[in-house]
């Protein structure tokens, strides 16, 4: 995990090297100003890459599940832009300089990085990708505006612009549900591998919990699914209202959710699932001629720590307090599973 942060940090800050060069080499006063931006923008990102390395270091965060692949990945792309850099930036033309930087920033746009955001840092990987966003498109604009909508220079730019936006919707797509915008079954499952991995590696404790709308199948027999979406929507918004900020939220199946909670003891993990129930069942939901009641039940599972403790058990554990909790008249927490030895 050390290796691959490492190689985002050494990335991000060559890149930063190689816009603060090219702006001191720059004429134009508009495009020096453009790679003196990008410049500090490179440098705030290897700040997000060292922070996830120390908190990596102080076992705050998982390891990475297939670290060869991605390290392997890293490898190619430090190669791919160590060839396009120039022993002389002064050399170059103001042109030459953007099609350096668009070349860079189409290399830093592979997917990986979007994964290791997202995967090492779930609460601020939203805002990370909008900063880089920005960054992106701060470029496309500056190449843009030197050049006329005929010129290649500027439908390059634009196929740039459309390479991210769409390798954005691309790893959406694969990690999160589309109909309520949490993670999907792939992409919470993620999650629950490594930090499984992180508690027996840290000894930290980990919670699970799996959330089940009641009576769902009524709600779209009577309203139709276009309610029973709306209905969807609703509770994974009460879901993200209860839940800390270092919780993972996932729908889990079709009336299903799952919650992942890093460093909860028992007393917090039940007290976190009451909070599911009273926030979803202060919910008012509207049916269209009349107000329908919601209310789920939820089941929860907790590992101490320190123990080799697969995604499966953690899962089938929560799984039967959920079942306790339907079977004790829904609208309710189960008990609390506590994994202690492996199945």
């Amino acid at each position: 995990m050390q290796a691959i942060l490492d190689f985002c940090v050494v990335l991000d800050s060559r890149a930063a090297t190689a816009y603060s060069a090219m702006a001191d080499a720059c004429s134009d006063d508009d495009v020096k100003l453009t790679f003196q931006l990008m410049s500090t923008e490179e440098i705030s990102h290897v700040g997000w890459w060292e922070d996830l390395l120390s908190a990596w270091q102080e076992g705050l965060v998982p390891d990475i599940a297939d670290e060869s692949t991605i390290l392997g990945r890293l490898r190619e792309l430090a190669e791919e832009i160590e060839l396009l850099m120039p022993a002389d930036f002064s050399e170059l033309s103001t042109d030459q300089m953007l099609d350096l930087a668009a070349h860079m920033e189409f290399f830093m746009l592979d997917p990986v990085f979007g994964e290791l955001l997202d995967l090492v840092n779930p609460g601020s990987s939203t805002e990370h990708h909008e900063a880089y966003s920005r960054h992106v498109m701060r470029l496309v604009g500056c190449i843009e505006s030197r050049h006329s909508r005929t010129d290649l220079a500027h439908f390059l730019a634009r196929v740039l612009a459309r390479s991210f936006n769409d390798q954005q919707r691309l790893a959406a797509l694969a990690m999160h549900d589309p109909l309520t915008g949490l993670y999907n079954r792939r992409g919470f499952y993620g999650y629950v591998r490594q930090w499984a991995s992180w508690s027996t590696r840290y000894g930290h404790p980990l919670g699970v919990l799996l959330v089940d709308i009641d009576r769902f199948k009524s709600i779209n027999d009577a309203y139709g699914h276009p309610r029973g979406d709306d209905a969807l929507r609703v509770i994974s918004a009460a879901l993200c209202q209860a839940v800390r900020t270092s919780d993972v939220v996932g729908r889990y199946g079709g009336d299903e959710f799952a919650i992942l909670a890093p460093e909860t003891d028992a007393e917090e993990l039940v007290l976190l699932m009451d909070r599911i129930v009273d926030v979803v069942r202060s919910e008012v939901f509207s049916g269209g001629h009349s107000d329908v009641q919601l209310s789920v039940s939820v089941g929860g599972a907790l590992v101490r720590g320190a123990l080799p403790v697969t995604p499966e058990q953690l899962l089938a554990a929560a799984d039967h307090s959920l079942y306790e909790a339907k079977e004790a008249g829904r609208d309710r927490a189960g008990s609390v599973v506590i994994v202690e030895e492996r199945v």
